[in-house]
């Protein structure tokens, strides 16, 4: 690996420790959710198992073996059901009696509320823990891509135009679905496997006579696990996204391959340290086979392998197609200084790159176009999803014919019949606003 390349891999490698640590964070914030809902069920359960009360003839190997065997595992009638169906023992027969009782049918029914609870809780705790993912997700995969497309200009010293991420773009990778499920799938079966093991430990609680003590530490325990599995799930999609999101910005840049780069320590695992180093193509990129994350917990990351062919690409990109001048990142620019100038400068961040103009498109999208000799065309479209005008940077060798600006710079606005059809697309000069907003490529 040449010194430039690792000097990136290092760049890239605490790039993605930065993207762990935002995932703690989250995580963090999650855990929260967690364990108040934990507290809150507790104080829920005082006053249902006593700490007087004493097992009935069942362990709690054989309980959790009799629920296993319920058409609904959280039913407490079935569940005494089974029992007076099961061989009778004294003991059995003692605490069959006694939940009988209207003292402690009472304290069934209130057993029962807080199996209802249980859902309740557990489905707030999924839409808190989605919407606090989402938010996440969103600043991480704008921040990636970003960051990738800095990364890359900053090494080859160019600063050549690029399209911006927009939010439809983002929804797609974030909603992606990856080893059969998306994130929102993922939690959402997760609270839901932990909303099912609550409620199974209650019944184990009401026929093995748990005290309150034993079964609220169960409890809390319960809801440390699901709260290290959200833990597990943020950081995994964590890495997923980021390394999604930086595909998208190597075909972007036109980089063709990546060289795999994981994070090597005592905790690496042994697919990752084979796969370290190791390059593929882009177009190829496969996530659990040769692109991050190929198991819970990853760590790894790519780094871009810029060809001699890519950099020409980016030279032309970076060049004014009319006065030559080759716009230039160079090596003291900082992330900041980079965004400030390539991003914020530009007041159309969602433009998306396309191969051709069309008359149609997404309602108030902007589209851009860049030509085989590095012109570009920007493409506005209304609320009814047609064009409205279309602004370009250059002459299109015709300098008569486009005269205007200082380099034929012109827009076109189109102009439609009742029918619908296109009229005309009348050539003008920009407006004072529209070079503002468009300085970028001017």
């Amino acid at each position: 690996m040449a010194k430039s390349e690792k000097y990136c891999a290092d760049r890239a490698a605490q790039q993605m420790w930065g993207y762990m640590q935002d995932a703690e964070k989250t995580a963090d914030e999650v855990s929260q959710l967690y364990l108040s809902s934990s507290r809150y069920l507790q104080k829920a359960i005082d006053g249902i198992f006593t700490k007087y009360m004493t097992k009935h003839g069942l362990t709690e190997k054989e309980a959790k073996e009799l629920i296993r065997r319920l058409y609904n595992k959280a039913s407490i009638r079935e569940l005494l059901q089974k029992l007076q169906a099961a061989e009778s023992t004294e003991e059995r027969e003692e605490f069959l009696r006694e939940v009988e009782a209207p003292a402690y049918q009472a304290r069934i029914q209130r057993l029962e509320a807080l199996q209802e609870q249980i859902d309740l809780i557990m489905r707030n705790v999924y839409q808190q823990e989605k919407q606090i993912s989402t938010r996440h997700y969103t600043g991480l995969a704008e921040k990636a891509y970003y960051h990738s497309v800095y990364e890359i200009q900053k090494r080859v010293g160019l600063g050549f135009s690029f399209a911006h991420v927009d939010q439809k773009q983002l929804d797609k990778v974030i909603n992606s679905q990856w080893s059969g499920r998306n994130y929102s799938t993922r939690i959402w079966g997760n609270t839901q496997k932990l909303a099912e093991d609550l409620k199974e430990e209650l019944l184990v609680d009401l026929i093995t006579g748990r005290t309150e003590r034993e079964a609220a530490d169960i409890l809390a325990k319960k809801f440390a696990q699901g709260a290290s599995n959200a833990r597990r799930l943020i950081r995994t999609e964590s890495c997923y996204l980021s390394n999604q999101i930086e595909m998208q910005s190597y075909k972007e840049c036109g980089i063709e391959k990546y060289r795999y780069l994981a994070t090597l320590d005592l905790r690496t695992s042994e697919i990752c340290r084979e796969l370290d180093g190791k390059v593929f193509l882009v177009s190829e990129a496969k996530p659990g086979k040769n692109c991050p994350p190929m198991h819970p917990w990853c760590r790894s990351t790519t780094v871009a392998v810029v060809s001699e062919e890519a950099f020409r690409r980016m030279q032309r990109r970076a060049r004014d197609p009319v006065t030559g001048k080759t716009y230039l990142v160079p090596a003291s620019m900082n992330y900041q200084e980079w965004y400030a100038k390539y991003v914020e400068k530009s007041s159309n961040p969602a433009i998306i790159r396309v191969e051709k103009t069309t008359l149609t498109a997404e309602p108030n999208t902007v589209t851009e176009v860049i030509g085989k000799k590095g012109g570009i065309d920007r493409n506005y479209y209304g609320p009814d999803g047609k064009q409205e005008k279309q602004i370009s940077n250059n002459d299109h060798g015709n300098p008569k014919l486009h005269s205007f600006g200082k380099h034929g710079e012109h827009v076109h606005d189109y102009i439609y019949a009742s029918d619908g059809k296109l009229k005309g697309r009348p050539m003008r000069e920009l407006t004072d606003e529209e070079r503002k907003e468009n300085e970028d490529i001017l």
